[in-house]
């Protein structure tokens, strides 16, 4: 909201010269600190948060791959190279990673690592020294690569990204060191969230409650100012009652379209689950048998599984799109009404200006009490729908361990 921003432009210069650390909740180097980002790509794709000690702090899926690699692990509190073994480790017993041959650089593992150069140099050796020997003993034939570390403004992007009630200003003044706090701060607080859907979902919800605290600290304001604003007080609240009930749909159209276990996007999800369980069955076999006749048809019968699952992951992302589309009508109405109530704001008369001037302190507790009771009231909504995901997830990856182990 444009009008508190103005009002509390001062305030926030302050904070940001002093380096964002009350947004961060204490990011001045004691424990727990974040120091590096490090993303693991096998095909499942894992973020690490790590701190000064090369210790995990936080652990997120980076796709549905990685969900299932994730979901009941105990990553946090690991070195990098106990952590990115135990993700390989896991990825051999679900058949991501295996055996045997079946094309040049048919596996790959690419650690890539966000931080302090030459601390990332030294991590990136001893993590692949660590890889390198779980892949010899394991028997399995795949390049270990060291992918780029991701330049400021990416980093930029993903903080906004993973907290969007964070303004483009507050992120364009935070260092490397701060942002990586930033990320760290989100992360554990979605670590529930194993799927990018949920995550979204919680995001959305997050982002609108924020907005609509700020809004309601300004009703508040005009409240106080007694009957001779009752003209403006009444407007605005039947402004801001629109605005609620918008919010509320843009959050339920994001959870019906590609959350409800009901919807086209999560049944098509489904089938593509399915079929890349097919995918891993079929390519331990054929990477398994020995040249010959037999192990040319297990190559032909993976092709052709790997061809329907191609089909099946471009019907996904149509019914994303199909879900997105929806989505955005839901989010283009919220907007109308956000934009009638910042018309509102502009004809407020002096009197109300100066008292919102006078509770910015106010308004922002109101604001960051709702950024912090954001999870909790997505978690009491939405516990069935947290659980399902990790219960699914866990069912899925012990399918495939069992699999893998029969053949």
């Amino acid at each position: 909201m444009k009008l508190w921003k103005k009002i509390a432009a001062c305030g926030m210069s302050l904070a940001l010269a002093a380096g964002t650390c009350a947004l961060l909740a204490g990011c001045g180097g004691g424990d727990g600190e974040a120091a590096a980002r490090m993303q693991v790509d096998i095909n499942p794709s894992v973020e690490f948060i790590l701190d000064a000690d090369n210790k995990v702090l936080s652990v997120t899926a980076l796709n549905d791959d990685g969900a299932l690699i994730v979901a009941g692990e105990a990553f946090v509190g690991k070195t990098a190279e106990d952590a990115v073994e135990l993700m390989a480790s896991i990825s051999t017993d679900a058949g991501y990673l295996v055996k045997g041959e079946l094309s040049a650089g048919q596996d790959g593992i690419t650690i890539s690592i966000t931080g302090d150069e030459e601390a990332a140099q030294k991590l990136y050796e001893d993590v692949k020294a660590g890889v390198d020997a779980f892949l010899e003993k394991s028997g399995i034939d795949a390049a270990v690569e060291r992918g780029e570390a991701l330049k400021l403004d990416a980093l930029r992007a993903l903080v906004q990204e993973a907290d969007p009630t964070l303004t483009d200003e507050e992120v364009a003044a935070m260092t490397e060191e701060q942002l990586l706090n930033a990320l760290k701060i989100s992360r554990i607080e979605t670590a529930q969230l194993l799927t990018e859907e949920l995550r979204a979902a919680y995001n959305t919800a997050k982002e609108y409650d924020f907005r609509f605290a700020e809004r309601q600290a300004t009703k508040s304001v005009i409240e106080g100012l007694g009957s001779a604003y009752e003209s403006f007080l009444n407007g605005y609240a039947a402004a801001l009652d629109s605005y609620q009930k918008a919010i509320q749909a843009v959050e339920q159209a994001r959870y019906d379209y590609l959350v409800d276990a009901g919807s086209d996007y999560q049944k098509i999800l489904a089938e593509v689950r399915e079929q890349k369980d097919k995918v891993l069955e079929q390519r331990k076999e054929a990477a398994e048998l020995p040249e010959g006749a037999a192990k040319e048809a297990a190559k032909a019968a993976l092709a052709a599984e790997e061809a329907i699952l191609e089909t099946k992951e471009a019907a996904l992302e149509l019914a994303g799109d199909a879900a997105n589309a929806s989505f955005d009508l839901a989010l283009s109405a919220m907007k109308t009404v956000e934009n009638a109530l910042t018309e509102l704001e502009k004809t407020f008369p002096e009197e109300i200006t100066t008292a919102l001037t006078e509770n910015a302190q106010k308004a922002q507790d109101a604001m960051n009490a709702a950024k912090d009771e954001a999870f909790a009231k997505f978690e009491e909504a939405h516990k069935e729908d947290i659980e399902q995901a990790l219960a699914d997830l866990q069912a899925r990856k012990q399918a495939l361990i069992d699999a893998n182990k029969a053949s």
